[in-house]
């Protein structure tokens, strides 16, 4: 064969060994290599900026639950977003005993109009411009109310959001009307710090929970320890092969 003919030759034969630029890329991770997933939503931001320096320096995509009308809510919204967070309106629901709502205003009680409700959270909202969904705070009361829920639940629809509940009792009937309403929702019912005791062996918990079943989502709040315990153990989740993943791809798409 003439010199120039295999040169020829041999570059053909590169070509097709090496992969095109981008095609390993395209084609997306290898079968059997998915990961367990887990989503953390801190919560009961919104009065201060430095408690949220711990959960930025894990560049991890927490949910950060972000209250109404407090000091600092519309610039933590906009920082969240920046450090990669998905930031939610906690949207004060009034419990079964007010001590667990804490010093928040925008409040949902159940002696509200609908026409009143519908306002409160919509000026709720209006007070973290940007959020892309809307988690609940105590409620123990209001979330056992259909009329109540149905008036939340509309005007979040209307907002074009979606709902997190965080399930206070086993009464509640949040999740079901926002089927009927046709609101997207997850459900959250595990926390890493209520009550804020053993959250080193809660995380762990956690850990092994997205081990066995291949994920997990749990809460959390922002000044209890828990961002910090976290961040001691994120190692661990990373040698175990778990990713942290943002809390949307856990919820369910609406059902009118």
């Amino acid at each position: 064969m003439p010199r120039a003919a295999c040169i020829i030759v041999i570059m053909l034969g590169l070509i097709l060994l090496c992969p095109r630029p981008g095609a390993l890329s395209s084609a997306g991770p290898p079968v059997g290599t998915t990961h367990p997933r887990v989503a953390i939503v801190f919560e009961h931001a919104g009065a201060s900026l430095d408690d949220l320096k711990p959960i930025y320096a894990m560049h991890q995509p927490f949910g950060l639950g972000i209250f109404p009308h407090q000091r600092y809510s519309a610039q933590i919204v906009r920082e969240a977003v920046a450090h990669g967070l998905t930031p939610l309106l906690h949207l004060p629901l009034e419990p079964l005993r007010p001590a667990d709502l804490g010093p928040v205003t925008g409040i949902i009680w159940v002696r509200m109009a609908d026409a009143d409700i519908a306002r409160t959270v919509a000026g709720d909202l209006d007070s973290v411009p940007g959020v892309a969904g809307v988690t609940s705070h105590a409620g123990s009361r209001a979330t056992a109310d259909r009329r109540v829920m149905t008036a939340v639940l509309k005007t979040i629809k209307a907002r074009g959001v979606w709902f997190q509940e965080n399930r206070t009792t086993s009464r509640s009937v949040a999740l079901d009307v926002a089927r009927t309403v046709g609101v997207r929702s997850v459900l959250v019912t595990t926390y890493l710090d209520d009550p804020p005791t053993n959250i080193d062996a809660k995380v762990r918990a956690l850990l092994a929970t997205a081990v066995r079943q291949g994920w997990a989502v749990a809460g959390a709040h922002i000044t209890t320890g828990a961002p910090e315990i976290v961040a001691r153990h994120l190692a661990e989740f990373q040698d175990a092969g778990v990713v942290f993943v943002p809390i949307t791809q856990f919820v369910t798409a609406a059902h009118p």
